[in-house]
């Protein structure tokens, strides 16, 4: 009996000093925007596929929020004294979900299948710097040449052509991630496809993928398990339904309110009801519109029509019509992103396109004349439905009306529909979104550059080309800050875009939950370090 007491008090004093430590974290719940079909780090560019990437991988480098660069699977690193030789020191400690200890070779693989010339990825801008990486994209030289190899199991070294400034931050991105080669061949081709073609070095790994969620559980693999506060997150795909015959519509912001959810996007209206009821909320800039031009249609194709257009835009009459979440601009690149852990809109200043509606009518006049016509076509200016953009855009319909005697039909669509059509050349002008996926300014401007797989827009420039170039590999912080700017005044000058406004993004939290990384570029969000406590 004494024993068993003795026992009884044993057990009772490890419970409390268990308690004593603090409550556990329960599992994350947090409801996605979008189904997610491919998790592929070197090819994937959803954001919500990023997303998910960013908490199953992790590369030699980690942004963080505030823009910092820190160490991942990279224990150290050191750069040459012309800045054109990266050597990166692996931890030995890191493991794939298959046990497979992660090389050097596995980045040396990822780097290759971003460079295939049959198939490219669509970050090959990225590290155009790496030596011979255009040569290999030219098909002059086998991708075995390309600058990366592994010096040992766990010694990796880069080879730039000329030095780059952003390098360090392009390693920060899904796109440099490794690849276990073994891994990948398995798969069959349906890598990033299913839940068994995706492994894991992160701190997650893919335990669930069906039509309606995703858990992303603890990987015990990870090199920083004990540092993983949650056992695992539930991504929801779907829960938020409109009405049926006036019923049953179910919000994202509902689901946090009702205890179903820990955190969700919410619009400024809920921000300010929940804020009222003592939830917090965090705001950050992750989108900023701008008007566009199809460069096919057979008259904005035309230099001429297409400046009229923009030169009839006087952005003080769009002051007034703007939500509190929006806010006028006259820059494509958010606020949020820096150059150098500075703003880089904020230490900087670019010419931008001026209201002028003579010389409008002028250019409409001319390029009527090389086109041989008499009046401008009727067109279509497709806008994303809800919220304020399509009053906003009635606005724009006035001005071009009023300056250049121009019908132009305002066309409200979801906002996949509209992303859908512009992507198919579907279209004559449109109000779209530009979303940075990485902390550069070099992510958005690269969109517009002649060779990239991302330029839906038409543009080529060599001149800029040459300018984004210079920009992106200078290792000197005022040459590259210059370039950028020259290369952002072209982009505005030669009509490519109108940049209209940013828009205030509000993530809503539960109450005792804390930890979720919200990220001001790409739709990231990071879970390592989110406590649930329920």
């Amino acid at each position: 009996m004494k024993h068993f007491f003795l026992l009884i008090l044993t057990l009772c004093l490890l419970l409390s000093t268990l308690c004593g430590c603090g409550k556990t974290s329960s599992l994350i719940r947090y409801d996605i925007s979008s189904s997610v079909s491919n998790l592929d780090p070197q090819f994937a560019t959803d954001e919500t596929d990023q997303m998910v990437i960013h908490n199953l991988f992790e590369g030699l480098l980690r942004q963080l929020p505030n823009g910092e660069v820190v160490n991942a699977l990279a224990e150290s690193y050191t750069i040459s004294q012309n800045d054109t030789v990266y050597t990166f020191y692996l931890r030995q400690d890191a493991r794939w979900r298959t046990e497979a200890p992660v090389t050097a070779a596995d980045f040396v693989y990822a780097f290759r299948r971003i460079f295939n010339a049959l198939s490219p990825s669509p970050y090959t801008q990225y590290y155009l710097s790496l030596k011979n990486a255009q040569s290999i994209l030219n098909g002059d030289v086998p991708v075995e040449a390309l600058g990366v190899r592994a010096i040992d199991d766990y010694t990796l070294e880069f080879q730039l052509s000329q030095p780059d400034s952003s390098f360090l931050e392009s390693l920060c991105h899904s796109a440099a991630m490794p690849c276990n080669q073994e891994f990948f061949e398995g798969t069959r081709g349906k890598y990033g496809t299913t839940r068994n073609s995706v492994t894991s070095c992160g701190p997650f790994f893919l335990n669930l993928w069906d039509e309606e969620k995703l858990y992303l559980k603890k990987n015990t693999m990870y090199y920083d398990e004990y540092g993983v506060q949650t056992p695992g997150v539930y991504l929801y795909i779907g829960r938020e339904k409109a009405a049926e015959d006036g019923e049953g519509a179910v919000s994202l912001y509902d689901l946090v309110l009702e205890g179903k959810s820990d955190s969700c996007p919410v619009t400024f209206e809920q921000a300010e009801a929940a804020k009222a009821l003592g939830y917090s909320c965090q705001e950050h800039i992750g989108t900023v519109w701008g008007l566009v031009v199809n460069p096919k249609h057979p008259q904005l194709s035309n230099e001429q029509i297409r400046h009229s257009f923009f030169h009839s835009i006087n952005r003080a009459e769009l002051d007034g019509y703007l939500t509190k979440n929006m806010v006028l601009t006259d820059r494509l690149i958010a606020p949020e992103i820096s150059l150098f852990t500075e703003s880089y809109v904020q230490s900087t200043s670019v010419k931008t396109n001026l209201y002028a509606p003579m010389e409008a009518q002028e250019e409409r006049k001319n390029g009527l004349e090389e086109l041989g016509s008499l009046t401008l076509d009727s067109m279509e200016l497709l806008v994303p439905e809800g919220g304020n953009v399509p009053f906003l855009s009635g606005m724009l319909q006035q001005m071009w009306q009023r300056n250049l005697s121009a019908f132009v039909n305002i066309v409200a669509l979801p906002q996949a529909e509209l992303e859908k059509r512009v992507a198919e050349g579907n279209y004559d002008l449109a109000i779209v979104p530009f979303i940075s996926s990485a902390n550069t300014p070099y992510d958005i401007l690269s969109r517009f550059a002649s060779d990239s797989a991302l330029n839906q827009w038409g543009y080529s420039s060599e001149t800029y080309d040459e300018l984004l170039r210079t920009a992106s590999v200078s290792s000197e912080e005022a040459v590259s800050r210059s370039a950028y700017v020259q290369a952002e005044e072209l982009l505005y000058s030669d009509c490519a875009v109108f940049p209209l406004f940013y828009e205030i993004s509000y993530i809503l939290f539960a109450p005792n939950v804390s930890g979720i990384e919200i990220y001001p570029y790409g739709g990231m969000v990071r879970f390592q370090n989110a406590v649930a406590i329920r």
